[in-house]
């Protein structure tokens, strides 16, 4: 390194004898620095030619570039060393090589008006119209940055003239944005196109105009610029000098015959945006020119409003002078004085006063500047409206006054300025608020002790409004309390449902408050409208030292609501564990019920914590007393899957076998919700594995019903019986089948179900599993002699249950048991039976060529009879092969969705099987967005959410894909995507072949591919290759990308050591948030499919939102540019539910929304 350094070193200083010696002694000439320097790059920034020289000379490689992409030419070129340009150019270099940022060393050069290198460059061919990335020629750069020597040169050239950026600036353009007056000259005698427009609509007037550089300005008007062009926005070169203040410019404009009454998109004039930007000059020559000074766009914002708005106290004055409408009203019906006042602009305030504003003209929502001003905060405009006359107890349309609306928004000096000035402080809003009830629901002690003690009455009139008590209490403000008191505040008085202010203090703990309220009298056991009592609040809330407080006045600890709920039950319910303690502690009713039956242990068991269960059984509480139904407390717990609750209870003496009101056992409930650990507990405490409830299920009818597989065999094992008939004559392996669950049905038939058993309708497990469609099932169910000559109660066999639903899978396979049971030739069944997907080849014309092809065969584009379709062949060879094919076809055939791609059907005839599709019109995923953005359009997420649907709607029945990838993803002529080939796609019913997972690794889910013990693919592995798929659509690549082979992404995935970087397309957390929840490397933590949907569905609704606001043009004004709304005063809800009341902090907090200030207008 210190080598490299030296050589580095001595080639920037040019010390070209050290130079030698470092190359001689052995120093690498190709050696780089940290930064991507090398001796050659150094020497050619800066100029020294007989280095540059002997390093190449020496191997030094012209084609090394530095960090930034820029090669020995480049920089040489970008710092004007002509001889260090030919002298690399003559060794070989490029002369149209490119760096990071795509410039060339043209643009380089002509960009720091390099003429020389220019020169050479383009003696050595250069191009002189290579653009960059952006667009940009060598001209466009040289006109930019004023160089006229070199834009001369060029267009001698013959550089083109009017070609423009991706964004539509020409030469011509630039120069005139950068006020380069020679520079635009010699474009226009040149013949550059004087009314070319960028994509925004903007001339070269106009970007000259918005710049203010005059001498551009004169000149265009001189050769011929539209004076009054407008923007796609409708902006004019006047309003954009009026805008930017170029006064100047504006009255060359108006001298050359610019329309002053012109007004944008947004029914802006010159003088609107003069006036927002506060340009004084121009507003004064725009109205002594004739500009209209009462002129209102459709939302009647006016020149005067929008300056009082800011606070520009001079154009506010000089537009009164030249007679502005002083109370005219905008769209919302506020005045000048109205907006000025909002904002706190108290010297505008005071000019329009002067000048007779109306003190009290209210806006539409009945909103004076008095209000407005009070509501923000500024209090001496408030006091300058005051000394002009302003009412102060007037009422906007809800009822509030000014003071009702300072308290709200906490501000104490207004507050204090209109209690001084005599403000009503008693005034009750229709919706109930009071300005002192207000700010102790704020706990704003400051202003209500400033109310108290000016003489606010403390109590309200109504029963259902907030006291100021009951809001001091509830937020803990405990000097405030004590004064309210003191003032002679009711301490009994309830309000909305009842609360006392005794419950609003103890169900958040303020025990001083609690102790206060006692020792004025307050009633201990007194009850909301719902039963609660003080303390039954607390031990909802969590509250144990105000309980002890209450405890100890001698509050009733048992005590219950209207639902028979007792203090004790609600702790348990809400896990509050040390108020269970000290419940108990003082002697509550272990064994109470609620009025419906419900006992304390079994709402801890529904709650699961183990150590209320604990402290309960402790205190006595009787492990099996049951409640509603005849439930246990074993029930409950097992009902929500809390095992520990269960083993405690267990373990306490809980019967392992007590029943229900249903007769159903704990076992039936763990089976039923699937609890496999709890089962293998109950069976461990002596359940009955056979027991039976109302109905005649045994625990095995319910988990085979449910498809349980696991519970299943764990019951068979544990000696559950498996013929054990319901009331409806049903067996467990009647239910499996016909729920389709083949593992359980495997299971009971190796254990020795009846196979042939009939229900009360003489069904079949086998006629159960044909109405469904269960093709594996009925294989299995053959191979094991069911006998499907059976009928049901209407004469049916299963093979005409499964013809007259449908399932002509299942019809066939049942046709083709009764042909080889009677012994008819295969063909003959063949060609009799053929499955409903089958198509001749004779109706299938192929084109001459395909249109892809690959490991799996050809696809071509054809004619199925009279309709255009896709036709993919496919070569089958070995029975596998065969058993694929008819397994795709089979699983094509189920997968009819308007987001999978349409099957017609297939033909297995021949050597060469085909199957027959519709056309996706618009091709492949990933083709169709990148087409969409080269247009300009984000169709991202809702073609995902197409695709999202379609895998939903597959895993709904049982088929996992297995190989999802864009590629896989097509779109239709209507632009809906769909999902195709399912080649390796298989149902979950059927019994795996345990072949070996291929497709595309970077895609796979680690447990299907890592090494030992791999997994089948299966809906969650699914839900990983989508996430994949998200991430391939929203960057346009695919995961890992290029650059790391198959194998290093299975080397990470696999292993948990690396997920997948965080590509820099993802700029939304919340999107990259989704892919790390659907490619969690532990199946159990990845997102549902549903889950994701509903993500997916939110990001294509933002998406379409984003589109929309891009295609419609907005009819309001701009935000910029519009009278800002005043701010909707808060107000205090105060009603609410009992309990609710809780957070009692949370009523009244003001949220204003002021709008913030932008900018006028996007350049260039």
């Amino acid at each position: 390194m210190a080598a490299t350094m030296s050589l580095l070193a001595a080639a920037g200083d040019g010390d070209v004898d050290t130079v030698k010696n470092l190359l001689d002694s052995g120093s690498d000439v190709n050696s780089v620095d940290i930064g991507g320097l090398t001796a050659l790059i150094s020497a050619s920034r800066y100029g020294h030619t007989q280095i540059v020289q002997l390093l190449v000379k020496k191997g030094g490689d012209i084609n090394k570039s530095d960090q930034e992409g820029d090669t020995p030419l480049i920089i040489a070129a970008t710092e004007g060393h002509v001889d260090i340009v030919r002298f690399l150019l003559e060794s070989g270099d490029d002369v149209d090589k490119t760096s990071k940022d795509t410039n060339t060393p043209l643009i380089c050069a002509a960009t720091n008006g390099q003429l020389g290198v220019v020169q050479q460059l383009l003696e050595h061919g250069a191009d002189i119209n290579q653009t960059n990335q952006f667009g940009s020629t060598a001209l466009l750069r040289a006109a930019d940055c004023g160089h006229t020597s070199v834009v001369k040169f060029l267009l001698e050239r013959g550089a083109a003239i009017d070609l423009s950026t991706n964004d539509g600036y020409t030469p011509l353009l630039y120069a005139a944005l950068g006020g380069h007056v020679d520079v635009v000259e010699f474009l226009l005698d040149k013949g550059a196109d004087i009314h070319v427009t960028n994509d925004t609509g903007g001339t070269a007037l106009t970007w000259a105009a918005s710049n203010g550089h005059l001498g551009v300005v004169k000149l265009l008007l001189e050769k011929g610029a539209s004076i009054d062009v407008a923007m796609d926005d409708g902006v004019t070169p006047l309003m954009q000098a009026a805008a930017n203040g170029h006064d100047k410019v504006v009255e060359v404009l108006l001298d050359a015959g610019a329309d002053i009454t012109k007004t944008s998109s947004t029914d802006f004039t010159a003088l609107m945006y003069a006036s927002i930007k506060d340009n004084l000059d121009v507003v004064r020559l725009l109205l002594e020119r004739g500009a209209e000074v009462n002129e209102a766009t459709h939302l009647r914002s006016m020149p005067l409003i929008l300056a009082a708005e800011r606070g520009f106290t001079e154009i506010v004055r000089l537009l009164l002078e030249n007679e502005a409408e002083i109370n005219y009203t905008s769209s919302r019906g506020a005045t000048a004085l109205g907006y000025a006042a909002e904002r706190g602009h108290i010297e505008v305030v005071c000019l329009l006063l002067e000048r007779g504003a109306g003190v009290d003209t209210a806006d539409n929502g009945g909103t004076t500047p008095l209000m407005s001003s009070v509501s923000s905060g500024h209090v001496e405009t408030a006091r300058r409206l005051l000394e002009k006359g302003a009412s102060i107890d007037q009422v906007d349309n809800d009822g509030y006054t000014a003071l009702n609306y300072a308290a709200l928004n906490e501000h104490i000096e207004c507050v204090r300025l209109l209690v001084e000035n005599g403000a009503d402080m008693n005034h009750l809003t229709p919706d109930g608020s009071m300005p002192l009830a207000a700010s102790c629901s704020l706990a704003n002690v400051d202003i209500a002790r400033l109310l108290i003690e000016s003489g606010a009455a403390v109590e309200v009139l109504e029963e259902s409004r907030v006291s100021p008590l009951v809001a001091a209490a509830g937020n803990g403000l405990l000097d405030l309390v004590r004064l309210l008191l003191e003032k002679g505040a009711d301490v009994s008085r309830t309000f909305c449902g009842g609360l006392t202010v005794l419950s609003a203090a103890a169900q958040e703990g303020h025990t001083e408050i609690v102790e206060l309220l006692i020792e004025h009298g307050a009633a201990i056991d007194a009850t909301l409208d719902d039963g609660s009592t003080a303390v039954m609040m607390a031990a909802l809330f969590g509250q144990p030292e105000a309980i002890r407080i209450l405890l100890n006045h001698g509050a009733n600890v048992d005590l219950a609501d209207a639902s028979g709920k007792t203090p004790l039950m609600l702790a348990v319910q809400c896990r509050h564990v040390e108020v269970v303690k000290l419940l108990l502690s003082a002697g509550a009713a272990v064994d109470a019920k609620t009025y419906d039956g419900e006992t304390v242990l079994r709402l801890a068991g529904y709650a699961g914590n183990v150590e209320c269960a604990r402290l309960l059984l402790d205190s006595g509480a009787d492990v099996n007393l049951t409640g509603k139904n005849n439930c246990s407390a074993l029930q409950s717990a097992i009902f929500n899957g809390h095992i520990e609750v269960a083993r405690l209870l267990l373990a306490s003496g809980a019967r392992s076998n007590s029943a229900d009101g249903d007769g159903d056992s704990a076992l039936h409930e763990a089976v039923l919700h699937g609890h496999l650990e709890i089962a293998r507990l109950l069976l461990e405490y002596g359940a009955d594995a056979n027991a039976v409830n109302l109905l005649g299920w045994t625990p095995l009818t319910v988990a085979c019903q449910r498809g349980y597989t696991e519970i299943a065999t764990l019951l068979v094992e544990k000696g559950a019986a498996v013929n054990v008939r319901t009331s409806e004559e049903r067996t467990a392996l009647l239910f499996a089948a016909e729920e389709g669950f083949l593992e359980i049905v495997r299971l009971l038939v190796d254990h020795g179900a009846n196979i042939n058993v009939l229900d009360v309708d003489n069904q079949t497990p086998l006629m159960k599993a044909a109405y469904r469609g269960h093709e594996e099932i009925v294989r299995l169910l053959l191979d094991n002699n069911a006998d499907a000559e059976i009928v049901n109660s209407s004469g049916q066999t299963a093979a005409e249950i499964a013809r007259v639903n449908y399932r002509t899978e299942v019809s066939w396979i049942l046709q083709e048991c009764a042909a080889q049971d009677s012994n008819k030739a295969r063909s003959i069944i063949t060609r009799q039976s053929k499955p409903d997907w089958f198509i001749p080849s004779r109706e299938v014309r192929k084109d001459l060529e395909p249109f892809s092809a690959g490991s799996f065969g050809k696809v071509y584009r054809g004619w199925w009879l009279s309709t255009r379709v896709v036709v993919k062949t496919v070569t089958v060879a070995t029975e596998q092969e065969s058993r694929t094919f008819h397994r795709e076809a089979r699983i094509w055939q189920k997968a009819r969705h308007p987001n999978i791609v349409p099957f017609f059907g297939a033909c297995d005839e021949g050597s060469t099987y085909f199957f027959v599709c519709e056309e996706a019109k618009n091709g492949k995923l990933l083709d169709y967005l990148y087409h969409a953005r080269e247009e300009g359009r984000s169709l991202v997420w809702r073609k995902l959410l197409d695709a999202a649907l379609g895998l939903h709607f597959l895993h709904e029945r049982h088929i996992v894909h297995t190989d999802l990838k864009c590629n896989q993803i097509l779109v239709s002529k209507d632009g809906v995507a769909m999902l195709t080939d399912f080649g390796l796609s298989f149902l979950t019913t059927e019994q795996s072949e345990d072949e070996k997972t291929v497709g595309a690794i970077r895609w796979k889910a680690p447990e299907v591919i890592r090494k030992e013990n791999p997994v089948a693919p299966n809906a969650l592995s699914d839900v990983y290759s989508f996430g994949m798929c998200v991430v391939e659509a929203v960057t346009g690549d695919v995961p890992w990308g290029q650059h790391v082979p198959d194998p290093g992404v299975k080397f990470h995935v696999t292993r948990k050591k690396l997920f997948l970087p965080r590509p820099k397309a993802f700029e939304n957390d919340a999107e990259w948030e989704l892919v790390e929840k659907m490619c969690a490397f532990e199946p159990s933590e990845r997102m549902k499919l549903v889950d994701a949907i509903e993500n997916i569905r939110g990001f294509a609704e933002e998406e379409r939102f984003q589109e929309r606001l891009r295609q419609i043009k907005e009819g309001p004004e701009d935000l910029d540019f519009a009278v800002r709304e005043l701010p909707k005063h808060s107000k205090i809800s105060t009603m609410g539910s009992v309990r609710a009341l809780a957070k009692m902090k949370s009523l009244g907090r003001s949220v204003r929304m002021k709008r913030g200030e932008g900018n006028l207008m996007t350049a260039a």
